[in-house]
């Protein structure tokens, strides 16, 4: 079978009625969400599958629905013998990529996901992001410069292709950072976060989780490589705990960690979660990969018997 990596999506790739295939068919998927929701205090069953798009989009309920139903789909892999050879995640999508390298357990990996989610809402911590398509990097970084100089904090968050990258900050930082780069972009775009993430404003809540990222039980060496934000590559547990405890603040360089995968020879690999988002993007940086959806019964199905015919 072909070598594959195994891509893991973030926020905002939520979408209503994502896991219930797995939930439906799978008694174990049924003991995951039942256990995750009690865990989370969140009701993922009805959110997911029939809540608002305000209960979805919450913070915790969407990256406790996407790390969950990211994981029922490596385990659905696992069943049809597709196994990762290396795992990389996108900003959430790092706990998710985190679990099927064999790095930490899910329930850690969760406990860590809450962890920031309670540390944020107990800090009073808000803030925003905004996308920016077909701008060059250089015209980004210059007119987020002139706004913190200005007073207003904004920085970019993600690096997600050489014109492709995600605006992090304050509110009003970020709306006139979109403002000002508008006329020198294909499109800008609000997201709909409402945290600051991958900024330095985000560093009260690393320290404030700091003390029980130390105390994890199950961090160890992943069992296959792990790319990291920053496009290396972590081997040993102690990085692993690092990145736990800080991927939040730092900046994603998505570009550069799928970069390295294909240095590193992965020419298929697969989204494993809900939605294409990392598939879409895919088509910024390198157009002769090949990303397939792996985030439904049906596309995993139809994944694994591409990859048997290889």
């Amino acid at each position: 079978m072909t070598p594959v990596a195994f891509l893991f999506p973030g926020q905002l790739s939520e979408y209503t009625g994502m896991g219930r295939d797995f939930f439906e068919s799978d008694p174990d998927a049924r003991d995951l969400f039942a256990w995750t929701s009690q865990r989370c205090k969140r009701d993922l069953e009805r959110i997911l599958f029939s809540g608002s798009p305000e209960e979805l989009h919450e913070n915790l309920a969407a990256q406790a629905g996407v790390y969950l139903v990211s994981t029922l789909a490596c385990r659905e892999l696992a069943r049809h013998g597709v196994v990762a050879r290396a795992t990389a995640g996108y900003s959430l999508g790092n706990y998710a990529a985190f679990v099927a390298a064999g790095a930490i357990s899910y329930e850690e990996g969760l406990d860590v996901l809450i962890a920031v989610w309670r540390e944020s809402e107990r800090l009073g911590i808000a803030g925003a992001m905004g996308a920016v398509i077909g701008a060059r990097r250089d015209a980004v970084e210059e007119i987020c410069v002139g706004l913190r100089a200005r007073g207003l904090p904004v920085w970019i968050g993600n690096v997600n292709a050489t014109t492709q990258f995600v605006l992090t900050g304050s509110p009003e930082a970020v709306r006139s950072a979109l403002g000002e780069l508008a006329p020198r972009a294909l499109s800008v775009l609000p997201l709909t976060m409402s945290w600051p993430i991958h900024s330095e404003l985000m560093e009260p809540v690393e320290r404030a989780v700091a003390p029980g990222i130390a105390a994890l039980t199950s961090v160890r060496d992943p069992e296959v490589p792990f790319y990291t934000p920053e496009g290396g590559v972590a081997r040993k547990g102690e990085e692993i705990r690092r990145l736990l405890g800080t991927e939040f603040v730092h900046p994603t360089f998505w570009n550069a960690t799928f970069e390295s995968l294909i240095r590193d020879g992965f020419r298929t690999l697969l989204e494993v979660g809900p939605g294409e988002m990392l598939g879409r993007m895919s088509r910024w940086i390198d157009r002769s990969v090949t990303v397939h959806a792996a985030g439904t019964l049906e596309a995993i199905d139809r994944v694994a018997d591409i990859l048997r015919e290889r």
